[in-house]
């Protein structure tokens, strides 16, 4: 039986974290689960936080992906899920739809590319935590392990990046679940979603 990947997405303090080591939890109880994230590359997040351009952000998550997604691939003849916190869709709502390169790369682009770097593997369920981004940066400000690269933690960016995760779940109707909710509800919403 080929696995199932699913993709836990959202702006930063939304909850993929919680929700995904929550959802792996339920799983694992059942099935053989693989749980990873994006970034994944210790050296590549480590010129992530140093890059000063989108474009450089770009190159660098994809280059990034190419090389989860290698790993993806074998996993998922391995495991029944693989659950990822965060992958291309983050890619196309920071990267893309909320900097100047929505203005110079055409969408069709900026997709294909996408593609060739995941080695054309869709994931079967995509997850957008929708929340608040106010209420995502009161979580962050609380938070003990903060995210690897802070550099994306801006109101007003995030406020762009919600729309571009609105935009593209449309597009590819992708779940777009209430992060607002307490942390319970949020899972109970995903795990409803999954056909196990």
């Amino acid at each position: 039986m080929k696995g199932k990947l699913i993709i836990l997405e959202g702006i930063d303090g939304s909850g993929t974290t919680t929700q995904s080591f929550l959802l792996y939890n339920i799983l694992n109880k059942k099935y053989k689960v693989k749980l990873t994230k994006e970034p994944y590359n210790k050296k590549i997040i480590n010129f992530i936080k140093r890059a000063k351009d989108s474009l450089v952000d770009l190159y660098f998550f994809l280059l990034d992906r190419y090389f989860h997604y290698n790993l993806i691939e074998n996993w998922l003849k391995e495991f029944n899920f693989v659950i990822c916190d965060r992958s291309f869709p983050s890619t196309l709502a920071y990267q893309w739809y909320s900097t100047y390169l929505k203005n110079i790369i055409p969408e069709n682009i900026i997709l294909f590319l996408d593609k060739i770097s995941r080695k054309n593997i869709n994931p079967n369920y995509v997850f957008i935590l929708d929340i608040d981004p106010k209420i995502a940066l009161n979580r962050l400000a609380y938070k003990k392990n903060k995210s690897d690269i802070k550099k994306f933690e801006k109101i007003d960016f995030l406020k762009k990046v919600r729309k571009g995760y609105i935009y593209f779940a449309k597009k590819f109707k992708w779940h777009i679940i209430d992060a607002n909710q307490q942390i319970n509800l949020v899972n109970q919403n995903i795990i409803n979603k999954i056909k196990l």
